[in-house]
């Protein structure tokens, strides 16, 4: 770890900073670039190959306890390059990073990374994710609604689940949470327009009028336009200027993609 973190000061850019504070509001980071941070991860694998699973999750304590951006990240993405030796993960582990998340960044690839391959490899019917949608933390609420969107990837199809957690927060207050919740239900729709379709029909009353119309993006034209005859005005819209919801990096629209920046090339943008 003392490695790591003479790396992280070395490679630090003011530059970059900048410019990543602006992308990415919240977070407290150096300045270092998302494919030096995946490069980073994977040469730690590479050093450290017969490194137990239990060894590596207790260095990523340590560097999601700093709160520097740069140190979750390459602690996320060394935890994801473990591949299927990363699924006995206890989810104990993943539950104490989350106070750490300040940002939609650290936040959703967590979720996407790490957290989703260890559900779906140890189905849970209580549910994990849906007490997360109670949190007074906006950002474990968006994270419950990443790992559920994540849970239909990568040849995953757990769309019940993925409707579970979007249900009460359809209206959430926080518009980061609101864009994750049409995310999670445009990649639900792909696996099952039906039940998309009637979540939408069921929660409408309640429902945030951004959420309905991302979240039916993916259905059939003439089902997005009889959604929108049947939504009854009663909230206000989205204000204007706000950036769209995050999609999976193998799923994102184009209209949905911020303009890029190549201080995060190859970071998928969800703010």
């Amino acid at each position: 770890m003392r490695e790591l973190r003479a790396w992280i000061a070395a490679s630090a850019d003011a530059r970059v900073r900048a410019q990543f504070e602006k992308l990415v509001p919240g977070a407290h980071t150096v300045g270092i670039q998302v494919p030096a941070l995946r490069a980073k991860a994977v040469a730690l694998r590479k050093a450290h190959r017969d490194l137990p699973l239990e060894a590596a999750a207790d260095i990523v304590d340590a560097l999601f306890t700093s709160g520097v951006r740069e140190e979750i990240m390459v602690g996320t993405f060394w935890l994801a390059r473990y591949g299927k030796k990363l699924l006995p993960l206890p989810w104990s582990r993943i539950a104490a990073w989350l106070p750490a998340l300040d940002n939609w960044e650290t936040c959703d690839q967590l979720a996407m990374g790490v957290a989703a391959p260890v559900l779906d490899a140890d189905p849970d019917p209580d549910g994990r994710l849906v007490p997360l949608a109670s949190s007074r933390s906006l950002w474990t609420r968006r994270f419950a609604l990443a790992a559920a969107s994540a849970l239909n990837q990568k040849g995953r199809a757990r769309v019940t689940e993925t409707l579970a957690v979007c249900a009460p927060l359809v209206a959430d207050p926080a518009p980061e949470v609101r864009k994750a919740v049409g995310w999670a239900l445009r990649t639900a729709s792909e696996h099952d327009p039906e039940a998309v379709e009637r979540f939408l029909r069921d929660h409408m009353a309640a429902m945030h009028p951004t959420v309905l119309r991302e979240g039916a993006e993916k259905l059939p034209v003439e089902r997005q336009m009889a959604l929108t005859r049947e939504e009854k005005p009663t909230r206000s819209a989205e204000p204007r200027g706000e950036p769209r919801a995050a999609t999976p990096p193998s799923r994102t629209p184009k209209a949905a993609r911020p303009k890029r920046s190549s201080t995060a090339a190859s970071t998928r943008r969800r703010s």
